[in-house]
């Protein structure tokens, strides 16, 4: 909103006092500021337009009106609002000359016109153009999501952004070498970006400690170029990661931790665990483990799971392997199940398995195996229970299945024990009558509806259905492999 958008809505009444240039109505107004202090520009930021009746203002020298008006400058404020009628029954005089004087716009509000509707009118507004920004920057970040689900290269990202701000645009990476610019007959210098005149640089989300940074010059505020551009920025950081060879080494040291976990028969656990370490990863931290389904038209929206991955945990490690992204992450910001919450509720939706936190390289290695296998029947985020059957079969009860089976049965332990229920040995008596209620509550002294419900009991602090066969296979074998003796 600028100052002239002011002096054109008729239900304001305003009247400019002062011959102000064309240059300064144009200024934008970034807030107002109330207030009657004699001198308030310690409260103020640039770009406020100040809103008084002069109250307290009962003096006639020339000079100290000078010194309010020059005060306001130096902030700079936008403009000056002066209501009549309050203190003054016009304008005074010498704040008109000191305005003139220092090129800052005095509008004279009417006795009719509160300061408070100047308030709500100018705050509304802002309100609107703030959501038309938003609009503006999501529709930006959508077409170049789309562009780069069909393999655009990153110059053609760039000139969708540059058809947007009509700014000359670039990337640097972290030793500021020019990666890529648009249009290229501009000219770019080498060294930081932030130090070549007015050129606003902001980093790319990469998950990187020393990030690319995207340049844009910028001839005015950049506020408003700021919130443009903050969603295409993470676009452009997924697309660096896979077009720019930026963080090739955690690339690497993915694939061969990945393969050596799902390698049974060829690597040994000190192989898995040498490859772990070589992520630069805590080997005594709970890991957390994210499998994700890159294919198709996922692939366009893959951006934002990446970056709410490193905005919930403090170290990640991301690899993209045939049509899948595999994240394993250390130390979250918050609690697991708040980081949980927030994953699996993230729109758009994408198919991902989510495995809580594994606290041993064994129990790692199963977490994967499990979740390469999960995602490829998922359509929506899923927790993964502790225990898939699918790991402790792949690998053949190697070390960490115990582990994850006495962790998955934890929460039937803990309820029998602070309730003095029977859920363990309800479970472990209906699988050995193969799942039938008649068998199950004769052996037991109990009606079915008790079955019932102590089934239901089960499958909830499980998280598993006992009505499919995966589901009874996995009680089945968490409970054979508790009762196994420790390797």
């Amino acid at each position: 909103m600028r100052v002239t958008d002011l002096l054109t809505e008729h239900s304001l009444r305003l009247r400019l006092e002062t011959p102000t240039k064309s240059r300064r109505l144009e200024r934008e107004i970034l807030r107002c500021a109330p207030t009657e202090h004699l001198d308030p520009t310690p409260f103020l930021d640039p770009g406020v337009l100040l809103l008084t009746s002069g109250i307290g203002m009962n003096f006639t020298e020339q000079s100290i009106w000078d010194g309010y008006v020059e005060r306001l400058t130096r902030v700079p404020v936008a403009a000056l609002a002066f209501a009549i009628g309050t203190a003054h029954a016009t304008l005074p005089k010498g704040l008109v000359e000191a305005c003139r004087s220092h090129d800052l716009p005095l509008l004279e509000v009417p006795t009719t016109v509160p300061l408070l509707k100047i308030d709500q009118h100018v705050e509304s507004m802002l309100q609107a153009e703030r959501i038309a920004l938003l609009d503006r920057s999501w529709s930006l970040a959508d077409e170049c999501a789309r562009l780069a689900s069909q393999g655009a290269e990153i110059t053609t990202l760039l000139a969708t952004i540059y058809a947007a701000i009509e700014h000359p645009i670039a990337i640097y990476d972290a030793f500021s070498a020019l990666i890529a610019q648009y249009p290229e007959s501009a000219t770019w210098k080498a060294g930081q970006p932030s130090a070549q005149p007015d050129t606003l640089t902001i980093p790319l989300p990469m998950g990187l400690q020393n990030p690319c940074q995207l340049a844009v010059r910028s001839y005015g505020s950049a506020i408003e170029l700021e919130s443009l551009l903050a969603p295409v920025t993470s676009i452009l950081a997924l697309q660096l990661s896979r077009s720019v060879t930026v963080d090739a080494n955690s690339q690497r040291g993915m694939q061969r931790f990945v393969s050596r976990c799902i390698g049974w028969s060829e690597f040994t656990r000190n192989d898995v665990a040498a490859a772990f370490q070589e992520l630069g990863l805590g080997n005594r931290a709970d890991t957390t483990l994210l499998v994700a389904d890159m294919s198709g038209e996922h692939a366009a929206v893959a951006w934002r799971l990446r970056v709410a991955l490193h905005d919930a945990f403090h170290n990640v490690r991301i690899a993209e392997l045939d049509e899948r992204m595999i994240a394993v992450a250390q130390f979250p910001r918050e609690e697991f199940p708040v980081v949980a919450g927030r994953l699996l509720q993230m729109e758009p939706a994408i198919p991902f398995v989510l495995r809580q936190p594994a606290r041993t390289i064994d129990e790692l290695r199963l977490a994967l195996v499990h979740a390469l296998d999960l995602v490829q029947h998922v359509t929506a985020p899923h927790l993964a229970p502790v225990l898939g059957l699918s790991a402790v079969v792949a690998a053949a009860a190697g070390r960490g299945a115990r582990e994850s089976a006495e962790r998955f049965l934890a929460p039937l332990i803990a309820h029998d024990e602070g309730r003095a229920a029977e859920l363990l040995p309800t479970l472990r008596t209906w699988l050995r009558n193969d799942a039938q209620p008649s068998r199950t509550c004769e052996e037991l002294f109990i009606h079915r509806n008790s079955l019932s419900y102590r089934l239901h009991r089960i499958e909830q602090l499980l998280n598993v259905s006992l009505d499919t066969l995966d589901g009874r296979a996995t009680c089945l074998m968490a409970l054979r492999l508790v009762e196994l003796e420790p390797y």
